[in-house]
């Protein structure tokens, strides 16, 4: 749509979207991070996060992270409210 609706995409200068992790179940996402040196402990996926930055823990947002973290066999750093 973006190269119908767009000057830039009208004029020759294509947009393309890239996906890279889309086809990574969030464990093989979680330990390609590491791979590259990723500090989980330095994020936060939550859409519920506190004052303090503490994730809910149980917003689809925590649960996916917390299920992608036990499928890798790697300990959740992430600091949750409860």
């Amino acid at each position: 749509m973006a190269n119908l609706a767009t000057k830039a995409g009208v004029t020759g200068h294509h947009l393309s979207i890239q996906t890279p992790l889309q086809q990574l179940s969030k464990a093989k996402t979680i330990e390609l991070g590491l791979s590259l040196g990723v500090d989980y402990g330095q994020t936060i996926s939550c859409y519920q996060a506190d004052a303090q930055g503490l994730a809910c823990g149980v917003c689809d947002s925590c649960a996916l992270r917390r299920q992608g973290f036990a499928q890798a066999g790697i300990t959740d750093p992430t600091h949750y409210q409860s």
